[in-house]
This record gives structure tokens, C-alpha cells and sequence, in this order.
């Protein structure tokens, strides 16, 4: 893919990250979601710094999706960092329990005073945060046990800050998806792509689809040829396996296979997990 400056910073989220700023002060602990497929560049150095020395809890979330081995590779990682961090699938797992084994020593403090006052255990305020169709509305609504925050899966859903009473333990606030300014790597702006934390239309579809490819035919072949039936990928450019699949998938343009909405289609199948469980980066790579 050739190089380019990626610049996509909405000014929604530039609105959102003033407010965020405000309501950080009121908060007892902040969990920002991060997309198991890739960790590093689904965490926004904006939101790092504006949690500051907040207790905070990573999230790993769309774990079924990616590669278990590396997830519990990046679990690892970050308690060596000295932070806590879980994963889990958004969707079935309970994370009314989890979350709250999860964040019990992060807010020791606060049921230390509240104890010390002789006050009854109040609701922790947690704040939410991520970059877009991280999972942060799902899992608002796992917890909640009903569609209590807008879901979506394309970047963007949630445009403003909402309180949210789920039970007697939390009370949530969502937040806006928060996008870097500007992306340190090439790589990180092509991973976010691919996971559907940017816009489909920032990059073209054909380039990320030959990304991908590479990608999978380096990490995993296997998958690859599995879902598309490709027997052997050595003698195949990425071009030949494009349309191999479009030709498998009767995706055609005026008679011929079409590259374009076979790489498309490649992209959106490796979004649902449907390609295999893949992880687009590992820790210290």
C-alpha cells in the first residue's frame, strides 16, 4: 500500500473529547475498550492521557474474533505494564460479574471511604471510552440486559455522552468513539480500517483487501485457503486470489470477476470473524 498522511478527526469527536475532559473528574473508574485484533492500535494516546492517573481498567473486547493465543499474549503484556487488563466477547459473556471482580481492587478507595462515613456502597461511576465500534454500547447493553445504548457495527454510532443506570452496582456513561488526529504508522490507520473503526471510504477497498491478503497469507494460510477453498496460495498473486474468490462468490462486473467487491468482501467476512480467529498485531512487534 502506498504511503499517504491519514488525517480523520470528525469535529464531533473533537466536541466530544472537550466534554470528556469535564466529566473525567466525576468518574470512579474508566474502562476503554480495545479491539482484541489489535490491541496497540485501537488504544488512542488522546484518551490515555485524558485518563491520567484515573483508576482504569483495559478491555479487550471481540476476543472470539481474535487469535486466543495472542489475546492472552496481550493480557500479559499489560499486567507487566502494571495494568489491568481482561477480554472477553461482548455478547455472551457476563460481564455484569466480570466487571465487577475486575474493578473491585481499582476502587478499594472509594468503598474505603464510603465505609469510613458510614455511607451505604454507592453506584460506581464508570467511564467508558474508546475509539469507534470498539464494542462500547454492546457492552453497556450486556450489563444492562437491554438495548439500553444505540449499537452499530460501522464506526461512529454514539455521538454524545449518556448516562446510564444499569443496576445498583453501576452507573455508566457512553461516550462518542475518539479517533487519533493523526496515526503514527501507515499500519495502524490500515488496522483500524479493517476493523471497522474508520470509515470504509478513507482508504480504498482494493488496497486494503491486498493488505489483508498479505497479511493472511504470512500468518494465516490455512484460514485463507479454508474459507475460500484455495487449494495451494504459492503460485497465486494477491490479484489471482481475488478472483478466485470472486468467482467462488459469483461476484461479477459486466461478465468478469470483479476484484473490488471480492476484496470488499474479504474485509467484511475478516470483520465478522468469519475468515477465522485472526489478531492483525502482537505485543513488542
Amino acid at each position: 500500500m502506498a504511503q499517504q498522511s491519514i488525517h480523520y478527526f470528525p469535529g464531533h469527536m473533537q466536541k466530544a473529547l472537550r466534554m470528556m475532559e469535564g466529566y473525567i473528574k466525576t468518574v470512579d473508574l474508566v474502562v476503554e475498550i480495545l479491539d482484541a485484533r489489535a490491541p496497540a492500535s485501537s488504544r488512542n494516546p488522546l484518551l490515555k492521557k485524558l485518563m491520567g492517573q484515573k483508576p482504569a481498567l483495559l478491555l479487550l473486547s471481540k476476543a472470539d474474533y481474535a487469535d486466543p493465543a495472542i489475546t492472552a499474549n496481550w493480557i500479559s503484556s499489560y499486567k507487566k505494564e502494571g495494568l489491568v487488563a481482561i477480554s472477553g466477547n461482548l455478547k455472551k459473556d457476563r460481564f455484569v460479574s466480570i466487571l465487577a471482580n475486575a474493578s473491585a481492587d481499582l476502587v478499594a478507595k472509594k468503598r474505603e471511604k464510603e465505609k469510613r462515613f458510614g455511607m451505604k456502597p454507592q453506584p460506581i461511576k464508570v467511564m467508558i471510552i474508546g475509539i469507534p465500534n470498539v464494542g462500547k454500547s454492546t457492552l453497556i447493553n450486556n450489563i444492562g440486559g437491554k438495548k439500553a445504548a444505540a449499537v452499530g457495527n460501522k464506526a461512529g454510532v454514539t455521538r454524545a455522552e449518556q448516562w446510564i443506570k444499569l443496576n445498583q452496582d453501576f452507573l455508566l456513561l457512553d461516550t462518542p468513539g475518539i479517533l487519533p488526529m493523526n496515526y503514527p504508522t501507515q499500519e495502524q490507520a490500515v488496522r483500524l480500517a479493517l476493523i471497522g473503526s474508520m470509515r470504509e471510504d478513507v482508504l480504498p477497498t482494493y488496497e486494503l483487501g491486498c493488505y489483508l491478503l498479505d497479511y493472511l497469507r504470512l500468518n494465516y494460510s490455512k484460514s485463507l485457503q479454508n474459507r475460500y477453498e484455495i487449494a495451494d496460495l504459492n503460485p497465486l498473486t494477491n490479484d489471482d486470489v481475488l478472483v478466485a474468490i470472486a468467482q467462488r462468490r459469483m461476484l461479477f462486473e459486466q461478465g468478469k470477476p470483479s476484484m473490488e467487491r471480492a476484496a470488499y468482501l474479504l474485509i467484511k467476512e475478516f470483520k465478522d470473524g468469519l475468515v477465522g480467529r485472526i489478531s492483525l498485531e502482537e505485543p513488542n512487534a
